[in-house]
């Protein structure tokens, strides 16, 4: 895995690094507070993280040299997260397969594929290329 310069992509690694933190927060202090008060958020205390593993992958494209296109790439992380939340109750004992997750997970590669594709994230980015 090769990664574009620093001086290039250096606004899309504080945004990747704002994303991990907030998806920290919902993992720890967001789903605690929910399960201690037992609200109902429809399980977004649960899915979050998946939700935030497609968009960051997603986004980790800007930040590599690609041999594959988006769409490849996109198809790559949700058929992997899929795949990740369909054996994991058989591979790691303590977790259990949830439709939502998957959802979530699919959910999260498709906000990344349209922030990427619509909104040129690599045009914003890389703007000292151009």
């Amino acid at each position: 895995m090769k990664f574009r310069p620093f001086s290039e992509t250096k606004y899309l690694w504080v945004v990747l690094v704002l994303l991990a933190i907030i998806a920290i927060l919902f993992k720890s202090i967001y789903r605690g507070y929910i399960y201690s008060n037992q609200i109902n958020d429809f399980g977004i205390a649960d899915s979050s993280p998946n939700f935030f593993a497609g968009l960051i992958i997603v986004l980790l494209y800007y930040i590599q040299y690609q041999k594959v296109s988006l769409k490849v790439h996109a198809l790559f992380v949700a058929i992997g997260l899929v795949g990740y939340e369909l054996i994991q109750g058989s591979v790691f004992k303590s977790n259990v397969f949830d439709y939502k997750d998957i959802l979530a997970s699919i959910i999260g590669v498709a906000v990344g594929y349209l922030i990427c594709s619509g909104f040129k994230i690599g045009a914003l980015f890389n703007s000292s290329t151009q």
